[in-house]
C-alpha cells in the first residue's frame, strides 16, 4: 500500500581485522541473512515487507551493507540481526570480533499525497538527528543522520520515524509573529558550520558516554578540556571582571530553607529531587540486605520501609544557601552592593520525560551569581551581567545570539505586559543562542544559556533581609548554565577544533587519550 512507510539504511560493521580474504564467506552470511533472520517473525504474505540486504563490499576491516525494508522488520533492527550472525560466524571460524556497528545514514519515506508546507517542515526539522527532508510522487522522504550502535538498540530510529508521522497527521498553524518572549535585540547572522546535534557526534568519538542515569553523562577529557575553557571565560569575564567574589555552597538544601525559595515547592514541588536519611541503625536494613544476598535486586519497598521521612532537597537553583546567609541578618546601605558567585557543583533538577541531549539534563553545571543592592545598583548589575555574557557569546565564543524578555516561573504570569526597554520594568532577561540543527532561526526554538533576574523585594521579604534603616532593598541573581553553554557552542562549531574560534583552539588541549575498548566510542 502507498502508506507504507519504506526504508533504508547504510549501515557499516567494523570488524577486529582485515576480511578482504574471506569475502565469500560474507556473501554467505548475506544470503542466509535474507533467507532466515531477516524475515523471522513475518508472515508469508509480509515477506516483502520484511527487511533485506540489497548490496554489499567489504572494505578492509569494514563491512557496508545497504538494507532495505518495509514497516515489518525495519531495516535498521535488521542490520542488529545481521550484526548477530556475522559475529558468531567469524569468531567461531575465522577468530575475528565485530567492534561496533553504525548506521551512516537512515533514510525512510512515507505516503502522504499532499507537500508539506514550511512550517511543518521546520517542525520535522526541529526534531533531533533530522538533517533533511523531501518530497516527491505523493511521500515525504526524511533523512537522519549518522547514529551508533546505542541509539539504534535504544530504537531512536523508530521515536524519529513515529515522532515524523505524529506531525504530519496533526498539522498546525504557525506561531504568531509575537512571543510571549519578546526580543529584545539580537545580534549578527553567524555562519552555520555545524547543523549536526552535537549528541550523537559526541557519542561517536567519545566526548561522552551514556550513563544510566536519565538526563546524565559520562563527560571524556575533551568535553572536560572545552567545558573548562568556556567556564574560565565566564568567571574571568563576567564575574571578575564585574567584582563578584567567590563562595562554595552545600547543593543538599534542608526543606525548610526550600521553603523560603517562592514558587518551588508551592509550585514546582515535581522538579526536585527528594533525600531521605537513613536512620543510623543497621538493623533497619536487615531485611533489605537479605533480599538483595537471596535475589541480587535491589527491592525499593524494603529501602523505603528502612528510609526517615525526606528532610532535604538536591539544589534545584543553586542560590538558596545565598538567601539562607543573608537571611534574618541586617545590613547598612552603606556597604551595598554585595556581589557573590559560586561554581562550585552540580544543580538538580527532575525534567521527566523532558530531558534533551545536552541541553535539558537532570544534573548540569552553572554559574550562579546574586546581587544584594539598593533598587537601582541591583537593575545595574543584572544589565552588566547580561552585556558581559553578550560580549563572550559573541566576540569570544563567536554564537549567533539574541535577547529576549520574559517572566519567571517564581514571579506568576507568563505575558510580558511592560516596556520590555526599561530594564527596571522586566523580572527577567534571557541570554539565547541559535542552535542550528533545530532547523531554521525565524522559527526554532533558541536555547536560553543565561537567565539574569531581578526580585525586587520578593526574596527579602521571603527570608527576611532587613536594612538597618529599613531603606528599600533588592536583590537579583542571574544562572549561566555552563552545560548548555558547551552544548551551544558544539551545535555552533562542531567538533574539529581547527575551525573553533581562535582563543577556543589555543588554550584546547589536543594531546588527550581517550580510554577505548573494542566497542567504544564508534569512531576513532
Amino acid at each position: 500500500m502507498k502508506e507504507h512507510l519504506r526504508m533504508n539504511a547504510r549501515i557499516l560493521v567494523r570488524l577486529s581485522r582485515d576480511v578482504e580474504g574471506i569475502k565469500n564467506v560474507i556473501g554467505e552470511a548475506v544470503e542466509e541473512a535474507n533467507r532466515t533472520i531477516m524475515i523471522k517473525g513475518v508472515s508469508k504474505e509480509h515477506v516483502a515487507e520484511a527487511a533485506k540486504i540489497t548490496s554489499w563490499r567489504v572494505c578492509g576491516d569494514t563491512i557496508e551493507l545497504n538494507v532495505e525494508s518495509g514497516p515489518m522488520v525495519r531495516a535498521t533492527a535488521g542490520a542488529l540481526r545481521f550484526k548477530k550472525l556475522i559475529e558468531s560466524i567469524l569468531g567461531k571460524k575465522h577468530r575475528i570480533g565485530v567492534r561496533d556497528l553504525g548506521a551512516e545514514n537512515i533514510e525512510f519515506s512515507i505516503y502522504t499525497g499532499l507537500e508539506p508546507d514550511l512550517h511543518t517542515r521546520d517542525r520535522i526539522m526541529a526534531i533531533p538527528n533530522i538533517s533533511k527532508i523531501e518530497y516527491e510522487s505523493g511521500r515525504v522522504k526524511v533523512t537522519i543522520g549518522p547514529m551508533g550502535e546505542y541509539a539504534l538498540k535504544n530504537n531512536t530510529p523508530d521515536r524519529l520515524i513515529a515522532r515524523v508521522k505524529e506531525i504530519l497527521e496533526t498539522p498546525e498553524k504557525p506561531p504568531p509573529p509575537m512571543q510571549t518572549q519578546p526580543i529584545v535585540k539580537r545580534g549578527d547572522e553567524k555562519e552555520v558550520k555545524f547543523s549536526k546535534d552535537p549528541v550523537q557526534t559526541a557519542l561517536e568519538f567519545g566526548w561522552i558516554k551514556e550513563f544510566p542515569g536519565r538526563g546524565q553523562w559520562i563527560y571524556t577529557t575533551p568535553y572536560s578540556e572545552l567545558f573548562t575553557i568556556i567556564r574560565n571565560m565566564l568567571i574571568d569575564e563576567v564575574a571578575k571582571k564585574l567584582g563578584f567574589q567567590q563562595f562554595m555552597l552545600p547543593k543538599l538544601i534542608p526543606l525548610d530553607v526550600m521553603r523560603k525559595m517562592p514558587g518551588y515547592l508551592d509550585d514546582i514541588p515535581e522538579g526536585m529531587y527528594y533525600c531521605f536519611p537513613p536512620p543510623r541503625d543497621p538493623e533497619a536494613f536487615r531485611e533489605f540486605k537479605e533480599v538483595l544476598k537471596i535475589t541480587k535486586k535491589v527491592s525499593a519497598e524494603k529501602l523505603k520501609e528502612a528510609l526517615k521521612d525526606p528532610e532535604y532537597v538536591l539544589a534545584p537553583a543553586q542560590c538558596e544557601p545565598f538567601w539562607q546567609f543573608y537571611g534574618q541578618e541586617t545590613f547598612s546601605q552603606e556597604d551595598y552592593p554585595y556581589k557573590l558567585y559560586d561554581a562550585s557543583g552540580y544543580t538538580y533538577r527532575w525534567e521527566g520525560g523532558g530531558a534533551e541531549g545536552l541541553v535539558r539534563l537532570h544534573e548540569f553545571q552553572r554559574i550562579e551569581l546574586t546581587y544584594l543592592g539598593t533598587p537601582k545598583q541591583v537593575v545595574e548589575i543584572r544589565d552588566s551581567i547580561l552585556e558581559r555574557c553578550i560580549y563572550v557569546a559573541d566576540k569570544m565564543l563567536d554564537m549567533e545570539w539574541r535577547v529576549t524578555a520574559a517572566i519567571p516561573f517564581w514571579a506568576r504570569g507568563g505575558i510580558i505586559d511592560v516596556d520590555i526597554h526599561k530594564s527596571d520594568e522586566v523580572p527577567a532577561y534571557d541570554l539565547e543562542i541559535y542552535l542550528p540543527y533545530r532547523g531554521r532561526r525565524e522559527s526554532s526554538e533558541w536555547l536560553e544559556v543565561a537567565g539574569c533576574f531581578i526580585h525586587k523585594r520578593k526574596f527579602v521579604d521571603s527570608f527576611n533581609i532587613r536594612e538597618v534603616k529599613n531603606r528599600e532593598t533588592w536583590t537579583g541573581c542571574s544562572g549561566l548554565g555552563l552545560t548548555r553553554w558547551v552544548a551551544a557552542f558544539l551545535a555552533t562549531h562542531g567538533f574539529n577544533y581547527e575551525s573553533w574560534p581562535k582563543n577556543v583552539e589555543e588554550r584546547f588541549d589536543k594531546h588527550y587519550v581517550i580510554p577505548k575498548s573494542l566497542q567504544w566510542p564508534s569512531k576513532r
